[in-house]
């Protein structure tokens, strides 16, 4: 921007757009403008995103917006149908799990937030999601998911129990939906008979018993000696390993670490993969790092919810809301998230500001 007039009035009307086409989304059960204004917007209240601040910022019955919220559980498939409309070619698709410390009073174990992140989808010519032209598209936040550990069930707090396994498959047989899924990216904690299949790049753990390892430098000599994954010395392999009730073959990365006394060992499903491919895959889990980052940043844990479908609708606007944010970010330059929402303080004019802005007053 040449000027921080200009800046000001080009912030305006990439955030209405934006705005505009995730109200799109929310408002397809049927809830009114004004509603739908506030469930996007709160995200914007200065990192106070709680749906009780966003009642009383625009004026509305805090009873109506968690009604509202409990109907957009399942939203967030409304915006993969936008977002698979723009987006072309392959996706590696990121898993990664959080914590929510801040459960309601504290009187229940902390929830575990499980989200997915597309990258990254290239767009066709001129397109993006929210009107981004120029830079390239990273990682698209599209779905946080609760879990509740079993503590709660045995409290008696949850009527079922599903595993961030069982929730993480369940998503990602959604996206492949949508989506050319060509990569599937997690840690160590996802090794499992439902997730490990033909197109993931993960880490094991050192203490991983191997059925037969190989050497894969130009030899196949076998490696003996070697029952655990950590114990294996930095180098390139192929391994059988038990998975489940039967056994994967997977293109084995050993790496020191910079202290030279710990060992990083990254796998691969897809054995065609080199070791340059391998690691620029794990490499793009700090994206997901970044988002968790950017998401705290905007307040995610200042709403509580006893309703799980609540909760879930709540992620999913927060989920939408966060990728419009992350864009603005960069579409002005700015180095933050935090930076992003001093900017609509000090700039925008603050919640009356953005009530002004989308004419609520």
């Amino acid at each position: 921007m040449t000027n921080r007039k200009g800046q000001v009035e080009y912030a305006k009307k990439r955030l209405v757009k934006a705005v505009n086409q995730v109200l799109g989304v929310i408002r397809r059960n049927g809830r009114s403008r004004k509603v739908g204004l506030a469930l996007a917007l709160m995200v914007l209240l200065g990192g106070r995103t709680s749906v009780r601040n966003a009642a009383e910022t625009f004026g509305l019955d805090y009873a109506n917006l968690l009604e509202a919220l409990g109907e957009l559980h399942d939203a967030w498939k409304d915006y993969l149908k936008v977002l698979s409309g723009l987006v072309k070619g392959e996706v590696a698709v990121i898993i990664d799990d959080t914590v929510d410390h801040n459960a309601p009073g504290r009187r229940e174990p902390p929830r575990k937030l499980l989200d997915l992140l597309p990258h990254p989808p290239e767009v066709r010519e001129g397109q993006a999601p929210h009107g981004r032209h120029s830079r390239p598209l990273h990682g698209q936040g599209v779905h946080g998911s609760p879990y509740a550990v079993r503590k709660m069930l045995d409290l008696g707090m949850v009527n079922e129990f599903k595993t961030k396994i069982d929730l993480a498959k369940e998503m990602l047989d959604v996206l492949k939906g949508y989506f050319r899924v060509s990569r599937v990216v997690f840690d160590s904690w996802y090794w499992s008979e439902k997730l490990v299949k033909d197109n993931v790049v993960s880490e094991l753990k050192s203490n991983r018993r191997l059925l037969r390892v190989e050497s894969a430098r130009g030899t196949l000599e076998e490696v003996e000696g070697h029952l655990r994954v950590g114990d294996l010395p930095p180098g390139v392999y192929y391994a059988d390993l038990t998975l489940g009730d039967r056994v994967t073959t997977v293109k084995l990365l050993v790496r020191e670490r910079d202290s030279g006394t710990h060992v990083k060992c990254l796998y691969t499903t897809d054995l065609s993969l080199s070791e340059e491919e391998i690691e620029e895959a794990w490499k793009m889990r700090w994206e997901i790092e970044e988002l968790h980052r950017d998401v705290k940043a905007l307040g995610l844990e200042d709403s509580s919810f006893w309703r799980r479908e609540r909760l879930q609708g709540y992620l999913t606007v927060f989920t939408i809301m966060i990728n419009v944010v992350r864009e603005l970010v960069g579409a002005l330059n700015l180095r933050s998230v935090e930076a992003f929402l001093r900017f609509v303080e000090r700039y925008l004019g603050g919640p009356p500001g953005l009530m002004k802005i989308f004419k609520l007053r």
